[in-house]
């Protein structure tokens, strides 16, 4: 129990530095106290959204056999009430299990800090579905500014993995939905990410029941067969946008059999001596 609670310390340590009041050796490490089932509530920045019926019911008899084994975090909000910050799927298990208390550790942290380390659980823990750890990675790089390289060491995946994880926020939200109830799969979803009808796509996929390697077939000879203009990955979209933003330059970028070229338009031979010079550096 003690050695979980200093891992998950030093994987916020890892991604956010030494902030707040629960870095390793503090407040992780206290003896846990036992606190009523109802003064505690859920927390106002989980990221979890949905809760397996299936698991949760796991859970359950887990707890009416074994009792928490983990204390929950929570964080005080006035005398009587506190707020999970860690923990909801055991309280919300105690409750169903009949317990009417439950072990805690009270830290002291912000509404940013409770964000982060209950991204960082369930992260840690695969305890969210796809498109939940998606959007929480996506959060820690908006709000927080972490890198794809700082998320991926406190999390324990490779960079790949999580640039992989954060293609899957520029899905249709119909397509999400249908990895959120588990009709797909991530895999499938980033088999049909650039193809030109993907909701349609989804939807064979379901409908037809074909597994992952089957769904890339399916979308390599829909791209092959399409006449239009190729799809432009949304990740090198983003990037020559973020790069003509940057040099204040017009870029375009076309595509051919053997590749492409990145274009950069200027007005004039200011703006090309501009250029020139930022190259140099």
């Amino acid at each position: 129990m003690v050695t979980e609670n200093k891992t998950l310390g030093r994987g916020l340590a890892a991604l956010f530095g030494e902030v707040g009041t629960y870095s390793e050796g503090d407040d992780l490490s206290r003896n846990p106290q036992s606190l009523p089932v109802h003064a505690l509530k859920p927390g106002r920045m989980q990221p979890r959204q949905s809760f397996n019926d299936e698991k949760m019911d796991t859970l359950v008899r887990s707890i009416q056999q074994k009792g928490i084994l983990q204390p929950l975090l929570v964080r005080q909000t006035d005398g009587q009430t506190y707020e999970i910050v860690a923990g909801e799927r055991r309280w919300r298990a105690a409750k169903d299990a009949g317990l009417e208390s439950v072990p805690v550790i009270v830290i002291q942290c912000n509404d940013q800090e409770a964000l982060e380390i209950g991204l960082v659980e369930n992260l840690q823990r695969d305890d969210l579905n796809p498109i939940e750890e998606a959007e929480s990675l996506q959060r820690l790089i908006q709000d927080h500014q972490k890198s794809q390289e700082q998320i991926a060491f406190a999390i324990s995946k490779s960079r790949s993995y999580v640039a992989n994880m954060l293609r899957l926020n520029q899905l249709p939200e119909s397509v999400k939905t249908l990895i959120r109830e588990g009709k797909i799969t991530a895999g499938h979803a980033r088999s049909i990410m650039n193809t030109t009808n993907i909701e349609e796509i989804a939807q064979k996929v379901i409908q037809e029941k074909l597994s992952v390697r089957d769904t890339e077939q399916l979308a390599r000879h829909q791209r092959q067969t399409n006449v239009a203009q190729p799809v432009i990955d949304p990740d090198v979209h983003i990037i020559t946008q973020k790069i003509g933003e940057k040099l204040g330059m017009k870029t375009k970028l076309h595509f051919n059999r053997n590749g492409g070229a990145l274009t950069f338009y200027f007005q004039s031979f200011e703006q090309l001596d501009e250029f020139l010079g930022q190259l140099a550096v």
